[in-house]
């Protein structure tokens, strides 16, 4: 086996997607549910981690505080201000559970969930639409990838 000639191959590949990152970050900023948030009066755009969180609730479609700081590992008073922030922005509210009045829900409000449910399904069509071009690719070692390349990333060690 020529090994020179994999790593070779290897930086290459390394080099168009470091090459390829930046547009792909943008591209999902820019497709992201952060529009929705515009609509509402008192609203800016959404940040990359508000973004993180939607995407969180529309997945999940409600979840305690303690869920949604667990699911976005974040703490637990940083997810409290998350949720303050997109409840002011009118993408989430908090609900209290009917059969547990102690118990809080934060889930997406009104028109960010339609439009966070219309933004998975079109991502989904378009994954599945890359795959087909792409009938060799692996696909749970391709989210293997990019598991550990996020963990990467953040700065995490390597599982």
């Amino acid at each position: 086996m020529n090994t020179a000639g994999t790593q070779t191959d290897h930086r290459d590949v390394t080099e168009q997607l470091v090459q390829l990152l930046p547009e792909l970050a943008v591209t999902l900023y820019e497709a992201g549910p952060h529009d929705e948030a515009r609509r509402h009066p008192r609203a800016e755009p959404l940040t990359g981690r508000q973004m993180k969180a939607v995407m969180y609730l529309a997945h999940h479609g409600k979840a305690t505080m303690g869920e949604f700081a667990d699911g976005l590992e974040i703490g637990r008073a940083a997810a409290s201000e998350l949720a303050a922030r997109l409840i002011d922005k009118g993408v989430a509210v908090r609900e209290p559970d009917p059969a547990d009045r102690r118990i809080v829900h934060l889930r997406l409000a009104g028109e960010a969930e339609g439009y966070a449910d219309v933004m998975l399904a079109q991502w989904r069509g378009q994954l599945e639409q890359a795959f087909a071009l792409y009938p060799a690719i692996d696909p749970e070692t391709l989210v293997a990838f990019v598991r550990t390349l996020i963990t990467l990333l953040r700065g995490q060690p390597q599982p």
